[in-house]
């Protein structure tokens, strides 16, 4: 890494402890970057910061760090590529950029990251003019004016801004401190010129307006002509941006223009062995989007050392602390627990901190208002607006009847009705019956519940779950997804082979030889049946078809006549992204089989919308003897929806994957089990339509199920 910055120190601890030694190389005497030199003292004490980079050093053995080390003097980029496997370029932006205006060149003209890195690096504190003046609205500013307050000599300091108080990009904390220690503000002033003026300066602007909003969101704005006017003052701050600056980059067409080129989407730059991160390759920002940067730089710099070329998209890891949702029962009600704020101080220039530290209680209290939002479950019973109501219901006083009922009303406004006429059919239409509704029984429900299947006669399965749709998936998502089928008693449908001892059945092409490490050859038909020879590899092999409704009536036939084991009732429509399956096509072939007197000589595996083992409880209940899932596994595995497609992001470790579809598996094999054990049954293959009942006239004409309410 070349620059002990936030962003650079986040990707040498990710990459160290990930076992890969990692050389930081810093242009300054002490590491930290931005946090070093950039962030006054009374903002963040050198100390923690020292305590936070020893206990970096002290966990992770395998950085080590160089001071005083130049990028393009002590060190060039080629000796940097020749040492090392990959370069993260995490420069920050050092340098203040120019303002533009005539007369900025004047010695008493400073710019503002220029001015806190002489102040925070050195210690200096050098007496200042009696008024000051620093240009621009964000974070930089807002420190420059308040470091410029607490040296000697200076007695008024005022921020000049283009836009309103409504526009200032600084965040809100360091704006209210600023305003708390008596910084004044001037609004709507854009400096045109700087010129000399009574033995010192005077900053000539032009006043402003604000226009519409842009494509960024910002309202833009205009000078107004003819109204030019004076500010009088002794030294001037410029801090209206920050660039990244290094000759050696440049000289190397890394740097075009104030940034090293970088893309975000991968993290490098136009030499493959080399990335970048934070500040200096992406702009200004927080501290928590540099260690961002580094993060995510960190995971494609793994990626390249590993070989892999087309990694998966990062996404920032999810991570829940798996304790108490609610760590106090008050908790909706507490307070936000303010920090004592001090502002200047009695000895400003010695920058004692601003605000006190939490003592333990106070500390517990407002760590006990967390939102827990690893904890979050994003589902229509409690959503984030659900949340919000929960905080007021619970902060309103009893006799506050006008604010009880404008809750009230909220609370009970109805949700939208979502059955309509032309709904499609889904498996939330149909509902189990509980045993004793149906029949007599005598406490089934204490019993275990079996869940082991044998599909065909020969591939035996612990529970009756198959997994599809990983062909195109990534090979890391495949490997996951492979493991925790193995693990859990389940078989694979797919084109391709999976990793591990798991029963596989071999999706293919009439026409196409089977493999023989298949345990069983699914010949797909589709929608349109024609006749074709089934081949099996060898004895033990089976074979079957999977075909879509219109197929049915010709394929079971010529699944029957071909001695056939297995038939895939495919009802996805295409795709499961479609919308709900085709319920009609277990129905028909239920009726077709039955017809035929040959309803218990074919195994009939369902696949379309299964999301749980309720679900698949319920194709088995219809007549199934398994169901293949497939969208909601591969969201298990990690996998993202959007529209209708599936995306993959590397926010996940092999084991997590693994670990996210094992748990899919378990759950569901309790679920199926729970419905059978609710109906009465002791073996979930004993489920039967009798058990289920349909909540809607298109669920019912669907799968012959009656209504609720009528037999």
């Amino acid at each position: 890494c070349a620059a002990v910055s936030p962003a650079g120190l986040t990707a040498a601890q990710d990459l160290a402890l990930a076992g890969y030694h990692v050389d930081v190389y810093e242009k300054f005497d002490r590491p930290g970057g931005v946090m070093q030199w950039g962030i006054p003292g009374f903002r963040l004490p050198a100390r923690i910061l020292e305590e936070d980079i020893d206990r970096i050093c002290k966990r992770c053995p395998g950085i080590t760090i160089h001071t005083n080390t130049a990028l393009g003097e002590q060190v060039n980029l080629d000796e940097l590529k020749e040492r090392h496997d990959a370069v993260l370029l995490a420069i920050g932006a050092a340098w203040g950029k120019p303002m533009g205006v005539p007369g900025e060149d004047h010695k008493l003209v400073e710019d503002g990251v220029g001015f806190l890195r002489r102040i925070n690096s050195s210690g200096e504190r050098p007496s200042l003019p009696e008024t000051v003046l620093v240009i621009g609205g964000g974070d930089v500013a807002m420190d420059a004016c308040r470091v410029a307050a607490r040296m000697p000599g200076c007695k008024n300091v005022k921020v000049v801004y283009r836009r309103g108080p409504g526009e200032i990009p600084a965040r809100k904390d360091e704006l209210e401190g600023a305003i708390k220690e008596d910084i004044e503000f001037v609004y709507h002033a854009q400096p045109v010129e700087i010129v000399e003026k009574d033995g010192g300066l005077a900053l000539r602007c032009v006043k402003t307006k604000l226009g519409k909003p842009g494509e960024d969101g910002r309202r833009a704005f205009h000078t107004v002509p003819g109204s030019e006017f004076d500010i009088d003052c002794g030294m001037i701050i410029a801090a209206v941006g920050q660039t990244g600056d290094c000759g050696e980059l440049r000289e190397k067409g890394l740097i075009k223009t104030d940034r090293v080129e970088t893309d975000f989407e991968s993290m490098r730059t136009e030499d493959s062995q080399v990335f970048g991160a934070g500040d200096g390759a992406f702009g200004g920002s927080t501290i928590v989007m540099a260690m961002h940067h580094g993060h995510k730089a960190a995971y494609y710099i793994k990626q390249y050392l590993d070989g892999n070329e087309n990694p998966l998209p990062y996404r920032t890891p999810h991570r829940t602390r798996r304790i108490d949702v609610a760590q106090d029962i008050m908790w909706e009600k507490y307070p936000r627990q303010e920090q004592a704020f001090h502002g200047l101080g009695d000895k400003p220039a010695e920058f004692p901190e601003i605000e006190s530290k939490y003592d333990k209680e106070t500390a517990i209290a407002e760590a006990a208002r967390c939102y827990r939002c690893d904890a979050e479950t994003g589902t229509a019973d409690y959503s984030v607006k659900n949340r919000e109501d929960i905080f007021l219901m619970a902060r309103m006083q009893p006799g506050d009847a006008k604010s009880q009922s404008a809750m009230l009303k909220k609370r009970l406004k109805p949700r939208e009705i979502l059955i309509t006429p032309e709904q499609l059919a889904s498996f939330d239409d149909l509902v189990f019956l509980p045993a004793n509704l149906s029949r007599l029984v005598i406490d089934p429900y204490r019993e275990a519940c079996r869940t082991d299947s044998k599909l065909g006669g020969s591939i035996e399965l612990r529970n009756p779950y198959l997994v599809t749709g990983f062909d195109d998936a990534p090979d890391e998502i495949r490997k996951a997804v492979a493991k925790a089928v193995e693990n859990t008693g389940c078989a694979w449908m797919g084109r391709a082979k999976p990793d591990g001892d798991v029963p596989w059945l071999q999706l293919l092409k009439p026409g196409e030889e089977p493999n023989a490490n298949a345990a069983a050859a699914m010949y797909e038909i589709g929608d349109s049946f024609k006749a074709f020879e089934p081949k099996r590899a060898h004895d033990a092999q089976l074979v079957g078809l999977s075909v879509q409704g219109p197929a049915l009536e010709m394929a079971i036939p010529f699944a029957l006549e071909s001695n056939l084991e297995l038939m895939v009732l495919d009802g996805t429509r295409g795709s499961e992204l479609a919308g709900p399956p085709d319920m009609t096509v277990l129905r028909d072939a239920i009726r077709i089989l039955r017809g035929l007197n040959q309803e218990e000589e074919i195994d009939l595996i369902w696949y379309g919308g299964v999301r749980s083992g309720t679900d698949v409880a319920k194709a088995l209940a219809l007549g199934g003897m398994a169901a293949a899932v497939g969208v909601s596994m591969a969201i298990a595995a990690g996998a993202t929806v959007t529209g209708g497609s599936i995306s993959y992001d590397g926010d996940r470790t092999m084991e997590e994957r693994v670990t996210g579809a094992e748990y899919l598996i378990q759950s569901m094999a309790g679920e199926t089990s729970i419905m059978a054990r609710c109906t009465g049954k002791t073996n979930v293959h004993n489920l039967e339509p009798e058990d289920l009942k349909t909540i809607t006239i298109a669920a019912s004409e669907a799968t012959g199920i009656p209504l609720a309410g009528t037999r």
